[in-house]
């Protein structure tokens, strides 16, 4: 027998490598030829390497997030952090030139997690954000038609387009609840107000009640997602810099062990608390890029995420530290 067959037979029985082709023939389309190039191994076992996902039950319509934690990289983030998942999609050359690119595959990642595990009748709270955009368009619309969603923040416009998206409305049967408000008001009296709202008040209470959570997080290099929305300025970034601030979540800014920096800007915002969406029972942080790293890891040790999706270098890093 070809010694070079009975070892890439042996290969096989990687739950890793099986989980990695699947990943490329199924989310990210790519042919069997391709899949053998990228692999080193020749068409014909790409072929019987899907034909092993089919009948092991790693691929049904999805990807079964239940063998997500194959990879190793997700295992041991899993270990490190305590997370209850970590999807590290396998990378292609693109993920390190085109943030765009990336941010729809880890999207595409998000999306495989949240169709296994939502359920009729239940609440998604939502933060904001192009990850979390890619996640929602990404996930089925049968996944989200008996699901209510919850904006966990203000920000009236940002939440619309993304739900116009993902709702069906001929057929979806459940609600959809938004904050009526910016997601940083411009003043502190002004924030104030609109908390005592009895409107804001009940999306609010609905938020802290959610059953999952889909959010974005924030550097604070380049441009962050909030500045570009225009709800803070260079300045107000530069405060946070120098106040130890590493990242935000939902508009909500934090140092690397995770604890919330007094900052001003905090009196403006109007959504949930970090202590309120840490007490969401499954809150899911999709997030990559070299600009993040302080702000994903600043999040995993605030214990704010529950599942964490981002790329293979991100999770190599957030390893490789001390």
């Amino acid at each position: 027998m070809d010694q070079s067959v009975t070892s890439e037979t042996r290969d096989w029985v990687s739950e890793e490598q099986l989980l990695r082709v699947a990943w490329y023939y199924y989310v990210d389309q790519l042919t069997q030829d391709d899949i053998a190039k990228r692999m080193h191994i020749s068409r014909a076992s790409a072929g019987r390497l899907l034909e092993r996902c089919r009948k092991a039950g790693i691929v049904t319509f999805t990807i079964n997030s239940d063998h997500y934690p194959a990879f190793q990289l997700g295992r041991q983030l899993k270990d490190k952090y305590g997370l209850r998942e970590a999807l590290v999609p396998p990378t292609l050359e693109v993920d390190s030139t085109e943030q765009n690119r990336i941010n729809e595959r880890l999207g595409r990642g998000a999306a495989q997690y949240l169709q296994s595990h939502l359920k009729a009748g239940e609440t998604l709270g939502m933060g904001w954000g192009d990850t979390v955009q890619q996640t929602m368009r990404a996930v089925s619309s049968d996944s989200t038609a008996k699901v209510s969603t919850v904006s966990l923040t203000g920000g009236v416009g940002a939440y619309l387009s993304t739900l116009r998206r993902v709702r069906n409305v001929a057929t979806d049967t459940a609600a959809d609840h938004i904050l009526p408000t910016p997601i940083v008001a411009s003043s502190e009296e002004l924030a104030q107000a609109l908390h005592e709202e009895a409107e804001v008040q009940r999306v609010l209470a609905l938020a802290r009640q959610a059953d999952h959570a889909i959010v974005g997080i924030g550097g604070l290099s380049g441009a962050p997602t909030i500045a570009q929305l225009g709800y803070t300025t260079p300045e107000e970034l530069d405060l946070g810099r120098a106040s130890g601030a590493v990242g935000d979540l939902l508009g909500v800014y934090y140092n690397e062990a995770g604890e919330v920096v007094d900052l001003p800007i905090h009196k403006r915002r109007i959504g949930i608390t970090l202590d309120e969406l840490r007490a969401i029972p499954n809150v899911i942080g999709v997030a990559a890029g070299e600009n993040k790293i302080a702000a994903i890891r600043g999040a995993l040790n605030g214990g704010y995420l529950d599942v964490l999706v981002t790329t293979e270098d991100i999770a190599r890093t957030l390893l490789e530290e001390d």
